[in-house]
């Protein structure tokens, strides 16, 4: 009896394959024969789960934002609103080896979807998700009492989604190995200041 294919399992060894490639070797270096070679499969096998190359690099992308959304949704429960935005916010940089990786990719795939209009629908739902996520920590600490009563909720999700944004791109110029520790403490320190207790 022929071995049964696990096709969403092969999917996401491709689309870790392609990571591999555009941490290594840029966007650019991941084309179809590249990514294929780094597996070990034929470039058929690969078009046959891919349509194209950009199909490609949507679901590298996407893989991205789903991990990001698993690891959001696996967080044990904070005593607190200030402690749960600020566990919330930490999965969103790349803290880590592994999350390292991602936010490369997830850096390197918006600025091609400048050039590459296949990615630009993901790129814009995963701006969005980012930015609504901001909007929900800063209303989990309006909900829970720390928010500042005289904040604007809205200017402060943008000024979150801006110093998220700021803190990965900073931690991914840092050189690898180097401790992310002044992140978290950024971090903490703009939380600390919306709510009550850092005013």
């Amino acid at each position: 009896m022929p071995k049964l294919i696990d096709h969403d399992e092969r999917k996401r060894l491709l689309a870790e394959a392609t990571w591999r490639v555009i941490v290594r070797d840029g966007v650019a270096a991941a084309s179809v024969r590249t990514v294929a070679a780094e597996t070990r499969l034929s470039t058929g096998s690969l078009r046959h789960l891919f349509g194209s190359h950009a199909d490609l690099l949507v679901f590298a992308l996407q893989l991205v934002i789903d991990r990001a959304v698993a690891r959001v949704a696996s967080l044990p429960p904070q005593p607190n609103a200030e402690q749960e935005v600020e566990a919330v916010a930490a999965e969103l940089l790349p803290l880590d080896r592994e999350r390292r990786a991602e936010m490369e990719v997830y850096l390197a795939l918006f600025t091609a979807a400048n050039t590459t209009v296949d990615l630009r629908e993901t790129r814009d739902v995963a701006h969005q998700r980012v930015q609504d996520a901001c909007r929900w920590m800063i209303g989990r600490l309006a909900e829970g009492a720390a928010l500042d009563a005289g904040a604007d909720r809205e200017l402060e999700a943008l000024r979150l989604h801006a110093l998220l944004d700021g803190l990965a791109a900073h931690l991914i110029y840092d050189v690898a190995g180097a401790d992310p520790d002044w992140a978290r403490r950024v971090l903490r320190r703009h939380i600390r200041s919306l709510t009550t207790s850092g005013s």
